[in-house]
């Protein structure tokens, strides 16, 4: 009897079995590492798709724009009614299966951005193959030409997108974007990059980030440059450390990196009227010292600390213009309003936050820490008897 059993268990173990049915061989798939989408003028979408060539990735050259040889990767792309009638008519001429479980960033093109890109991005979304990790830029003109690009410290174009993105400090995957397109009260951002010529001029074309694309609900409005959105690096969830320069007079300056920093909004309805309290909270350290400033006194620190705060007050107040000039909530006031007066959001303001915006008004408060000077405390080029 105990045999029987056993034998019984055994064989409905093997029912619970599966094996490897679903498997797909290395051989018989193309990994996308980067995809781009594009608007044609004739409406029409534009897929674009970054593939590694295996046999050849030992191969010293890059490559792409839809040739093979001793090229380290291929760029196909296609045009269609949909974004997945496009990959079905590159998939008709690929000898393997377009996968896309591994792609780890996704471009969208200018002309996408300004007429909407949520329609393209629900295809990205939809299915589970498609990384809702993956980040996501856009840039001036197609998307494709990021793809076609051939950099020379990466051996893809998309792996030297992603390494900029990660260092850039405005990291948005694919997960964030959706997040904001459906959320009230903030609209989305994404880094923009360009394809430029190396320098000196070579054959080669290195990845560049030159700016940020604010959008309305799920357009883009402007792109802004980095300079106008210094302030922005503060209101994100996770602050890189970035630097600046700061000068003290025509022909002194310092250079500055902040290595903490955070920003706290409090929003207030006065009379009706929207106000925002900002406090903001910055560690900075001392890099570069090409002035005569002795930062081992005291009065010198405060003086620093206090032109720093004033710079980055003017930073702030530049990024609330950028705000009210073009309607894009871009770091979330809206959500905060909505957080400290739930009712008078639902009733009011929910609807129409981005016509609201020209009329808030705020108040920037800021607090500096100069955390740490380096090994000396003055330019080491100045002698005892030097003055400030």
């Amino acid at each position: 009897m105990k045999a029987v059993t056993r034998i019984l268990v055994l064989s409905l173990c093997m029912f619970l079995v599966s094996g490897c049915w679903d498997r797909r061989e290395v051989n018989d798939i193309a990994i996308v590492i980067a995809m781009a989408m594009d608007k044609e003028p004739d409406g029409r979408y534009r897929l674009s798709i970054q593939v590694p060539l295996v046999s050849s990735l030992g191969a010293q050259s890059g490559g792409g724009g839809g040739t093979s040889g001793d090229k380290s990767y291929y760029v196909d792309s296609a045009v269609g009614r949909t974004i997945r009638e496009a990959n079905n008519l590159i998939q008709a001429r690929m000898s393997r299966e377009i996968y896309y479980s591994h792609h780890r960033m996704i471009v969208i093109g200018e002309q996408l951005a300004k007429e909407g890109m949520s329609e393209v991005l629900d295809i990205v979304a939809r299915f589970p193959e498609n990384r809702l990790t993956a980040y996501i830029v856009m840039t001036r003109g197609k998307g494709i030409e990021l793809l076609t690009a051939q950099p020379q410290f990466e051996r893809f174009s998309g792996e030297a997108m992603r390494e900029l993105v990660k260092m850039g400090g405005i990291k948005v995957s694919l997960k964030d974007v959706a997040q904001m397109l459906s959320t009230p009260g903030v609209d989305a951002i994404l880094p923009v990059l360009a394809a430029v010529d190396s320098h000196p001029k070579g054959k080669s074309k290195e990845i560049e980030a030159t700016g940020v694309g604010l959008f309305r609900h799920n357009k883009l409005v402007t792109i802004a440059k980095p300079k106008e959105l210094t302030g922005l690096r503060l209101f994100q969830p996770n602050f890189t450390p970035f630097s600046v320069v700061l000068p003290l007079n025509k022909h002194e300056q310092l250079t500055i990196i902040y290595s903490k920093g955070r920003a706290n909004i409090n929003p207030e309805i006065r009379k009706g009227h929207v106000h925002f309290n900002i406090d903001l909270y910055a560690s900075a350290v001392v890099t570069e010292n090409m002035s005569n400033l002795d930062l081992e006194k005291e009065k010198n620190i405060r003086m620093l600390q206090a032109k720093l705060a004033e710079q980055i007050n003017s930073g702030v107040k530049q990024t609330m213009q950028t705000i009210q000039r073009h309607r894009s909530d871009f770091i979330g006031l809206g959500i905060t309003l909505s957080r400290n007066y739930p009712q008078e959001w639902r009733v009011r303001y929910r609807n129409r936050w981005n016509e609201e915006l020209p009329k808030i008004t705020y108040e920037i408060r800021t607090k500096v820490n100069m955390a740490n000077f380096g090994q000396t405390t003055k330019n080491i080029t100045q002698g005892e008897d030097d003055h400030e």
